[in-house]
């Protein structure tokens, strides 16, 4: 009597060879890279789509303009300067405002007693002006912020946010400040958040620029992070270093915000290489700018291998010959 326990030969005959292509199939699909060329290895979602088109975008103005490509587009022709704050730079808005919220406002700007200030200004913060309200509770989040009551701020800050059809310098003031808030509570994520709308808000704010370009370096280091994610801090970093010397007038800082990373030793992943010698190279200093990006290749592997390989391509050509001598702007 033939045995129930296993399956007759001829059937084993019949059935070995499809079980050999079905396995071999899977094993081939198993160590088959995907085609991931148009994403640079990425991926294929449409976050890694727009990540690539805006790296090569930025790439693409990079060459045809040099660095002038990256001098923002303000929406108004008047400049920030660093520093500056809502408390002065909306002197033409005086006229707007009555005598007495004036009076106020200016009291509180020459008082050196910061409990005078608060008492001053909170009243205003209930004021049936929307940009008396606006204006009090963005000078009120500062004043509380520089107290290091983090809390009372970031609720002025967000009080402001919540005025409907608030104009965007303004908008910018108060988001610049729960980024500022959550970067000195290391709490980057939301620093990032906020420092990305202050500036979308108001592309010309040196400060939000500045901050983020602190922040951005520091998320780029964290680990867990997705490549379409890793491309687009990095190009942001490229856009604020551009950005901070054209907005201040002053090429200088280039050298400054290089050295500013330098001074951290070697750079620890390859985004940080490429910032730090973009601002050699646009300094003027070739020779450093070459240093600091053959020093891209000693940290290789600290980022997403598809954002790294497309970041690597870049410093593989800013040390062709021809563009390591270009000179600078």
């Amino acid at each position: 009597m033939a045995s129930t326990g296993s399956p007759p030969r001829a059937l084993q005959r019949l059935t070995a060879p499809a079980l050999s292509m079905v396995l071999g199939g899977v094993l081939w699909g198993l160590i088959q890279v995907p085609d991931r060329s148009e994403t640079g290895g990425l991926g294929d979602s449409a976050e890694a789509h727009q990540a690539i088109a805006a790296w090569e975008a930025l790439w693409s103005e990079l060459a045809e303009q040099g660095v002038d490509a990256l001098n923002p587009v303000t929406r108004d022709a008047s400049r920030r300067a660093a520093g500056d704050t809502v408390f002065m730079r909306y002197r033409n808005l005086w006229g707007r405002i009555d005598d007495s919220a004036r009076l106020a406002f200016q009291l509180a700007a020459i008082s050196g007693d910061p409990e005078r200030k608060l008492a001053l200004i909170a009243p205003l913060t209930q004021a049936e002006d929307p940009l008396i309200r606006v204006r009090a509770s963005i000078e009120l989040a500062r004043l509380q912020r520089r107290r290091h009551d983090f809390e009372s701020a970031r609720a002025a800050a967000r009080a402001a946010l919540a005025v409907p059809d608030l104009p965007e310098r303004l908008r910018a003031d108060a988001w610049f400040i729960l980024g500022d808030i959550a970067w000195q509570q290391d709490r980057l994520d939301e620093a990032e958040t906020a420092l990305n709308a202050a500036i979308e808000d108001d592309p010309g704010f040196w400060d939000a620029r500045r901050l983020r370009l602190e922040v951005l370096a520091r998320r780029l280091a964290e680990p867990r992070q997705r490549g379409a994610v890793c491309l687009d801090r990095t190009r942001r970093l490229i856009e604020d270093l551009g950005a901070l010397p054209a907005l201040a007038e002053d090429q200088t800082q280039f050298r400054d915000l290089a050295d500013r990373f330098a001074r951290q030793g070697t750079p620890t992943h390859v985004a940080l290489a490429l910032i730090t010698g973009l601002g050699y190279r646009w300094s003027g200093d070739g020779e450093r700018a070459r240093v600091t990006l053959e020093s891209a290749e000693e940290v290789r592997g600290r980022l997403p291998a598809g954002c790294e390989r497309l970041i690597l391509e870049r410093v593989a050509g800013l040390l062709e010959p021809a563009l390591a001598s270009e000179p600078p702007p």
